[in-house]
């Protein structure tokens, strides 16, 4: 049974890009192709959990800093600051392999809680600009 597509002028404009021509079909990836594709991206992981810390205290720390400065709490701009965050923040993750490691990703997160706040709170200062979706 053959899968038959509609072409929308949008996919008449790639498919030109793409291959040069005038004119051209939309290929159908077989099956064989998508089974390998997706075999490739489903690497088993490494024994041990991984713990994102800076994950976990823009999560956590976040809703109540963008309270305190009055910023919009829509759905959007939550999304938008959460995404600002994460780019502002940087990245600190932990493999915990035993008691040994949680621990010590406790205290990287203790340790760290200050500098992300600082930066939160900055980025809070910046969006109160914007104006409000969610009264």
């Amino acid at each position: 049974m053959a899968l038959k597509t509609a072409k929308t002028n949008k996919t008449d404009a790639v498919m030109r890009l793409l291959t040069g021509k005038k004119t051209a079909s939309n290929p159908i990836l077989d099956s064989s192709f998508k089974e390998e594709k997706i075999t490739v991206k489903s690497k088993p992981k490494a024994n041990g959990a991984e713990i994102d810390i800076t994950g976990e205290l823009v999560t956590e720390l976040l809703p109540s800093v963008m309270d305190r400065f009055n910023c919009c709490r829509c759905a959007l701009c939550y999304a938008d600051a959460v995404s600002e965050a994460m780019d502002a923040v940087p990245t600190m993750k932990v493999k915990i392999n035993g008691k040994d490691d949680l621990k010590r990703a406790e205290n990287m997160k203790k340790q760290s809680r200050h500098e992300i706040m600082s930066i939160l709170v900055r980025l809070a200062i910046e969006r109160r600009k914007l104006p409000r979706h969610d009264q």
